[in-house]
């Protein structure tokens, strides 16, 4: 069951639509949203698709033009940032490999909870923003941090455990960052932060 309820009416609705086009059946759903459709822990408003296919923006427009309104925010080699009927969707070309199967549930294909884990991680590295935090800290709900590392390194041969680490305990960027719709309204920041310290001081 998806838990619709962590995406506006309209997302949800463009989402559908999306998953519904030829051109687009390469990608499927991942980050944020992806993880709260199956877990239901917080509002989020984004879509971000990945897929290893070819990348081909001037396809994806044409297909998206369909059933929406649609502008280019930015654009990159393999990167595709647009304004889909007022929602940011994010197409991206993802070479690194899925350690688990595609989920599909209702019509929609979204990537696992495991491997969302391993992103997350990877996201934090680079700037891990508030809402990653708690998108981890959920996670550990279901996964050990352990468990997480190891999915980071088996989807990232490039990767560093070293810097991942010191990453999940530096909080000072993602300070000023405005706090997620969690509907759990008795978490605080303060309690994300020291849950996810007090777990790297385990591995």
């Amino acid at each position: 069951m998806l838990h619709t309820t962590t995406v506006y009416p309209a997302t949800l609705e463009l989402l559908k639509s999306l998953m519904q086009l030829p051109t687009l059946e390469g990608y499927n759903l991942a980050g944020g949203t992806a993880l709260a459709l199956q877990i239901g822990h917080r509002i989020s408003v984004d879509l971000d698709f990945f897929g290893n296919v070819d990348f081909e923006p001037i396809d994806i427009l044409d297909s998206i033009r369909d059933i929406s309104e649609v502008s280019i925010i930015n654009q990159s080699r393999a990167i595709l940032i647009l304004n889909a009927g007022g929602i940011k969707t994010d197409f991206v070309r993802y070479r690194y490999p899925l350690l688990n199967s595609i989920v599909e549930i209702e019509g929609i294909r979204l990537l696992s909870t495991l491997d969302i884990g391993a992103m997350k991680l990877a996201a934090i590295t680079n700037r891990g923003r508030k809402r990653d935090f708690f998108d981890l800290f959920f996670l550990l709900k279901t996964y050990t941090l352990r468990s997480l590392m190891d999915a980071y390194n088996a989807k990232y041969a490039d990767g560093s455990e070293f810097l991942v680490n010191k990453s999940l305990i530096y909080f000072d960027d993602a300070e000023e960052d405005d706090m997620p719709e969690i509907f759990d309204t008795s978490l605080s920041w303060s309690l994300v932060k020291e849950t996810i310290a007090r777990e790297v001081k385990q591995l």
